[in-house]
């Protein structure tokens, strides 16, 4: 069974396009390999958004400003799902088959973010487990600039992200247990540690009401998580698609 690659994850995460009111659609995605001898991610799924003054669902996120939706400055609290996950039967690496699954869980956080026409858009986010998965934090921040015209928007941004220890071992840490019972596994516990993305993001209107969405977002991991036993690669390119109906 296919799982939702990390790529993947982080472009689903914000697929719906963020219009004024309800919209429906569909989107795919796709994104390489990461752990090792597993499959590329190909996953195509329901587009659901809301975008109002306050409140806003953006396929698997959730989010309540405490000021208007064009305000200069914000501080925005967050839910969103984080799909990322390991199920050890998909990989045909016959290490990998007898490590631990790490399993999806649902993030809780506050955003900081400043939006001017001018210079762009900074956002800095704080986070972490709430589900009781693997109790781990990250921080992000993320510098974007929309170029808009009556019909389209280009968003390109680069961010980085940190994620503490105990997130770090949840996604690609060794534990001692799995190195004493995998013949050939040595123990691998990163500190807290991040990843550099870029990304860019795209909007076209063919009607008021009908509109494609597209992304793509490099990737890559840093410092000790560079050296995990897990990963197939620590870089990667994801891509997603989408048609929305937006009322």
């Amino acid at each position: 069974m296919k799982r939702i690659g990390f790529s993947a994850a982080l472009l689903i995460l914000s697929s719906s396009p963020a219009v004024a009111g309800w919209s429906l659609g569909v989107g795919a995605s796709y994104s390489p390999a990461v752990y090792k001898d597993t499959p590329s991610n190909q996953v195509v799924i329901p587009i659901i958004g809301y975008e109002g003054e306050h409140l806003y669902l953006r396929g698997f996120t959730a989010g309540y400003r405490i000021w208007e939706r064009r305000s200069p400055h914000n501080i925005i609290f967050r839910l969103a799902y984080d799909p990322r996950t390991l199920q050890p039967s998909d990989s045909d690496d016959p290490i990998i088959r007898q490590v631990d699954k790490r399993k999806s869980t649902g993030l809780g956080g506050v955003t900081y973010q400043y939006a001017n026409r001018s210079i762009g858009q900074f956002q800095v986010t704080f986070a972490g487990d709430i589900a009781g998965v693997h109790d781990g934090m990250y921080a992000e921040t993320v510098y974007s600039v929309p170029i808009r015209t009556k019909k389209w928007m280009l968003t390109p941004s680069i961010g980085y992200s940190w994620n503490s220890s105990k997130l770090n071992n949840h996604l690609y840490g060794v534990s001692a247990e799995e190195a004493a019972r995998i013949s050939g596994l040595d123990e691998f516990t990163p500190d807290g540690d991040g990843q550099f993305f870029l990304g860019l993001r795209g909007l076209y209107k063919f009607t008021d009401h009908i509109l494609a969405t597209a992304g793509v977002r490099y990737t890559n991991l840093e410092g000790d998580l560079e050296d995990s036993p897990l990963l197939e690669k620590t870089d990667s390119f994801g891509v997603n698609i989408g048609l929305v109906y937006a009322f």
